[in-house]
């Protein structure tokens, strides 16, 4: 199910929420505005309830483990392992420390789903948390607070396992060519308009792991990625524009499991 697709369930939430008739911490009585609260502001307890249930996929955002890191995150959940189908949300903690949703958009994943084994060229996307590496894109540097390069002719992700490159960005004019597979980044429009690079197998760069785990622009004739995850080209650029470094990424196959994480 599309849960980003519109704005009814964020609607719907909210007016639950206000109405009192909310389901959510059973064990909790609470009390909103208009309901012996007699106009009073609502407290911060009442203000993060209310931020849950307006987000479109009903996430308690602060009790994901990356919540204790960062102030940004981008939470990407499917429609089950092996489907290509996601809903990627991007929140923002305010200064009252309440999380609250800037955006939720329908998205792509790898044409065969998650793993939380992810392979070399099994075209599925990696389960987890992750941080960004890099930025990078096709077209100019929008603003990013992560650092950016702008692609230049014989720029390769190399996804080669055998090649000491494996899982790196070069350029074949500065590097002797050892592979047999890699990515022409110059090549991959619209979609690599602009990137962020995830941090998944890029330290220890373990061969056959997988490799070029980024999230990028849709294109316009898939409903899949080869691992990525792909939203709208707007959603992109104000990601890049607004991302601090230490910014996370969640990645989980099923709201369920986003919920409880």
């Amino acid at each position: 199910m599309r849960i980003c697709a519109g704005k009814i369930g964020a609607v719907l939430g909210l007016f639950v929420a206000l109405s009192g008739m909310s389901a959510m911490a059973a064990e909790q009585q609470v009390t909103w505005i208009g309901e012996g609260a007699e106009g009073g502001a609502m407290t911060q307890k009442e203000e993060r309830i209310l931020a849950e249930q307006a987000n479109h996929l009903g996430l308690l955002v602060e009790k994901l483990s990356a919540a204790k890191e960062t102030e940004q995150i981008i939470t990407v959940v499917g429609e089950g392992t092996d489907s290509s189908l996601v809903n990627v949300a991007y929140f923002k903690k305010n200064e009252t420390g309440i999380w609250t949703e800037e955006f939720c958009v329908p998205g792509y994943c790898g044409y065969n789903g998650m793993s939380a084994d992810k392979r070399e060229g099994d075209r599925r996307t990696p389960t987890g948390t992750y941080s960004f590496v890099t930025a990078f894109g096709i077209r100019k540097d929008p603003g990013s607070q992560i650092a950016y390069k702008q692609l230049e002719e014989g720029d390769f992700w190399v996804d080669d396992s055998n090649s000491r490159y494996y899982n790196q960005m070069v350029n074949i004019t500065e590097t002797a060519r050892d592979w047999d597979s890699a990515e022409e980044l110059m090549r991959i429009t619209p979609s690599y308009n602009y990137v962020l690079a995830l941090d998944y197998n890029t330290t220890d760069r373990i061969p056959g792991k997988g490799s070029a785990i980024f999230l990028h622009g849709i294109h316009p004739e898939k409903t899949w990625t080869e691992g990525c995850i792909a939203i709208p080209e707007e959603q992109m650029k104000r990601l890049l524009q607004e991302l601090k470094p230490d910014a996370k990424i969640v990645i989980m196959p099923s709201l369920p499991l986003a919920v409880t994480e």
